[in-house]
């Protein structure tokens, strides 16, 4: 899937749980580092992603990953307009936050422009076209290469897309929930990629049975079987593959294409005949 005129591969690193995880930052830069070995070319974050008391943590990871790479780097988007305050993670749409945001970003990130930037909440207070155009004026001017959406239904993309060009849509997807499908679908009519965030189905998600069964049958992880049933409900849809360990990321870039047996296994979760 191509976003702003970049292959990004098929699946991307999540890196939420840089911040969210007990995990060091030389463990998360190794992370990075094994995604890229592996051909992940999309690293999304954001300004949320952080622990109390420090700005931008993940940002601060990603950077420091990044900083040796100097040829065929990855596509990085990150998110604003959604922040963390102590134990508390407000919103604010409003075009000054949105731009203060973006600074914060550009200045962690260490660099002049973002590839991809996206409204990370809707905030309620501001309408939604004051948000995206503030959006697109920072593009304009050069700071932003694209700009996206995330946590949004069809009806608001739409109303984004009426404003300025709106390049991906980043929801929550999975096998296990796999209610946002629709959307991910609309977002394929309208030439706008689906960056479905946790894939896996949580942390704490107990394996599909029919996944389980899938696996087994083909020698590989369930989490690869999870990650290609996604990818072939629509070409649009990118994985964030949320990985801590390096092992983790390495096994999940590698694709799995699913049998007519596979799908049959497959299909009592999905809801298919």
């Amino acid at each position: 899937m191509l976003i702003a005129g970049r292959d990004t591969g098929g699946i991307g690193l999540g890196t939420a749980q840089f911040a969210f995880r007990e995990r060091t930052a030389a463990d998360s830069v190794a992370t990075v580092h094994a995604a890229l070995h592996a051909g992940v070319r999309l690293i999304d974050t954001a300004l949320a992603y952080t622990r109390a008391g420090i700005e931008s943590y993940a940002e601060q990871v990603v950077a420091r990953a990044l900083r040796g790479v100097s040829s065929d780097r990855p596509l990085v988007a990150t998110k604003g307009g959604h922040w963390r305050n102590g134990d508390g993670f407000p919103v604010d749409g409003r075009p000054d936050a949105l731009r203060a945001h973006c600074e914060i970003s550009l200045r962690t990130l260490e660099t002049e422009r973002i590839d991809l930037y996206q409204l990370h909440h809707i905030d309620p207070a501001v309408p939604l076209p004051e948000s995206v155009g503030a959006l697109d004026q920072l593009r304009r001017e050069g700071k932003l290469a694209a700009i996206g959406l995330s946590n949004v239904t069809v009806a608001q993309l739409d109303e984004a897309l009426a404003v300025a060009p709106i390049v991906a849509v980043q929801n929550r997807l999975s096998y296990g929930d796999p209610g946002d499908l629709p959307t991910a679908l609309a977002c394929a009519e309208r030439n706008v990629a689906y960056l479905a965030y946790m894939p896996l189905g949580g942390p704490s998600g107990t394996p599909p049975e029919g996944a389980l069964a899938v696996a087994r049958r083909r020698g590989v992880s369930v989490q690869r079987v999870l990650l290609a049933w996604l990818r072939e409900q629509t070409p649009n849809i990118i994985p964030l593959v949320g990985a801590t360990r390096p092992d983790s990321i390495s096994d999940s870039a590698v694709p799995v294409v699913l049998a007519d047996q596979d799908f049959e296994d497959l299909a009592p979760r999905t809801g298919s005949s």
